[in-house]
């Protein structure tokens, strides 16, 4: 990566949803590490994003340069031999570059790319993006009607609204369907399976449409891809879902026969992630032990030992660090009083797990930002919450670090509260003893798809069959 130094780098970027991961995104995707983020609006429909980066700095300004190409970003401004200088093309005003990310259609797909669709469905949007090779040409978060997703009885009822949205959107940015040559959809609550990009097939939609993998919209992924790819006469894949299962036979016990202990995790941004950070270190993730954290509404750590995920917390389970959303580890006994009490019913319990726990539960909010405003503003019992969780983030990583038997090549944070300084600093201070610890802030999922099967299109992965 040549000599590190941290660079201030401040960007001035439009201000719609999803502008931060797609500018983070493409600074990890460098394999350089955002050591701080702050954001505040500017005018004109524009936000200034102020980054602390540690930069392998021959290449910092062509990265740099590369990266006003976003259409999310208006200019760069950075500091070169002492003076400011804002790298912008001159046909670029603020108005201009807004008109650009609105109305801009995508370039045409040249003779020698793969164009790859990535869909990953959330509760109340569907996010998709389309990629040449591994250049991204389009995001698009389509947010649906609550009112049309209360009227479906089931979570894959949703399936034609979506697709709808998907090709509307597709529509408007001047991109045929018959251009794409594979689709990617996020994977859902499936039986367990092994690492890897599978071929969605008719028993993998078979077992998308149970009632287990209806708990989540990402059950939706693998129907919609498949929905669209049909008719085209291209593949459909998923890659990476959340029901990875590479855990030793030791990891399974957990005290109380008949009762094994599974994992439910972020597989998709964690094999992700640590195979990036695999690649920084100059080794294939397959000669790496490593340590990962996802910390976003759910977290899930995980020891990454020659690219299998031996052994992981699985939050909603109620393992691991408690989070935003989640109780996390908790005494037994206590719990079972509270299941017996008469005062609740199994699904508001089951909620106390997984939904209505951790910070909620402590302070009224899962949103994050919202309780930094409560810290700033002197509220010492936010901060102490919010303390508590890096500690048990923290433990949990240490744990994690006795399972590679402490030899770990590197920590790895990520997920939305990776974008938190603070959170950040208190689990480093007590991990960093461990291994180098890299934090790659935010989860492109939607990177993610579209690499795993790039890989297959290019013959240097192999897709699996779901049996």
């Amino acid at each position: 990566m040549g000599t590190a130094k941290t660079e201030r780098v401040e960007f001035l970027v439009i201000d719609k949803h999803g502008v931060l991961d797609q500018v983070a995104s493409r600074i990890r995707q460098v394999g350089w590490n955002i050591k701080s983020i702050t954001t505040h609006a500017y005018e004109g429909g524009t936000n200034v994003m102020e980054l602390e980066i540690d930069v392998a700095h021959e290449n910092f300004i062509r990265v740099m340069k590369n990266m006003t190409n976003l259409p999310c970003v208006v200019n760069i401004t950075i500091t070169q031999n002492g003076e400011k200088v804002v790298l912008q093309r001159p046909e670029m005003p603020p108005d201009a570059a807004i008109a650009r990310e609105n109305k801009t259609k995508a370039p045409l797909k040249k003779a020698d790319v793969y164009r790859i669709m990535a869909i990953n469905p959330g509760s109340t949007s569907t996010k998709f993006g389309i990629y040449d090779n591994d250049t991204c040409i389009l995001t698009k978060t389509v947010r649906h009607d609550e009112k049309l997703l209360a009227g479906c009885e089931k979570i894959f009822d949703q399936k034609d609204l979506r697709v709808e949205g998907i090709e509307t959107s597709l529509e408007a940015m001047g991109i045929p369907l018959a251009s794409l040559d594979a689709i990617a959809g996020r994977g859902g609550i499936v039986k367990p399976i092994e690492s890897g990009v599978y071929i969605v097939n008719e028993e993998l939609l078979e077992d998308c449409r149970t009632e287990s993998a209806a708990m989540h919209a990402s059950c939706l992924g693998a129907i919609i891809a498949s929905e669209i790819a049909v008719p085209l006469g291209i593949p459909a894949f998923i890659v990476d879902p959340v029901v990875v299962y590479e855990m030793e036979p030791i990891t399974r016990l957990s005290g109380v026969p008949g009762i094994e202990r599974i994992n439910i995790f972020h597989a998709l941004n964690q094999k992700a992630v640590a195979r990036h950070v695999a690649a920084v270190l100059g080794k294939p993730y397959e000669n790496t032990r490593l340590i990962v954290a996802h910390m976003g509404g759910g977290f899930s750590v995980g020891a990454h030992r020659y690219g299998r995920v031996i052994d992981v917390s699985d939050g909603l389970a109620g393992e691991g660090p408690f989070t935003p959303e989640r109780s996390g580890a908790i005494p037994v006994m206590p719990i079972i009083d509270m299941c017996y009490s008469g005062e609740y019913t199994r699904e508001e319990m089951r909620q106390k797990i997984a939904g209505k726990g951790g910070v909620r539960a402590y302070l009224g909010t899962s949103d994050i930002e919202e309780v930094l405003r409560m810290i700033n503003m002197g509220d010492e019992y936010a901060a102490l919450v919010i303390d508590s969780m890096a500690y048990q983030t923290a433990k949990e990583i240490g744990s994690m670090a006795a399972v590679l038997e402490g030899r770990v090549d590197a920590i790895i944070l990520t997920g939305g509260l990776a974008y938190s300084v603070r959170f950040t600093g208190a689990i480093k201070q007590r991990v960093d003893c461990f291994a180098p610890v890299h934090v790659y802030p935010g989860e492109d999922e939607i990177w993610a798809l579209a690499g795993g099967v790039l890989r297959v299109l290019r013959g240097t992965e192999k897709a699996k069959q779901y049996i």
